[in-house]
């Protein structure tokens, strides 16, 4: 249950809590739409990070979107996965040596994104379970 009433503004549970301030639901969306989307990194390979940060994030909305698929395989990928994991772990005290193995295959804007993509999505979840959104809630995007 959902510890705060929503409002009309946005059409998921998580978008309709942020439409209580619509500079915030607005200004979130957008960033939301740009760093989903296809970029430096793939939208595909951004999920699958979305559904690993999801586990242990907290947000019971955000797990029942799906468990990773365990797809990604090639070297980037599991550059950019591994990354993830290390954070989920460490936060942000990921020792330089990390972000250098990241600076021998990945591009500056693709770190940029990697790094952007995690800490967004990371809140984005300990938001939806600091509120209690749960599994039962609508699982739009």
């Amino acid at each position: 249950m959902v510890l705060l009433s929503t409002s009309s503004l946005g059409d998921t549970p998580f978008q309709q809590l942020l439409g209580h301030n619509p500079p915030i639901y607005y200004s979130w969306n957008n960033l939301s739409h740009v760093l989903s989307k296809d970029g430096k990194l793939s939208h595909s390979l951004k999920e699958e990070m979305r559904r690993i940060l999801a586990q242990q994030n907290g947000c019971q909305y955000c797990k029942a979107k799906g468990l990773p698929t365990n797809q990604f395989t090639d070297d980037k990928s599991a550059l950019c996965i591994g990354f993830a994991e290390v954070y989920l772990k460490m936060k942000e005290k990921i020792p330089y040596y990390i972000v250098e193995k990241l600076k021998e295959h990945l591009t500056d804007d693709e770190i940029i994104e990697l790094i952007t993509f995690t800490l967004f999505t990371t809140a984005q979840q300990h938001f939806g379970a600091i509120l209690q959104i749960g599994a039962e809630n609508d699982h739009k995007a």
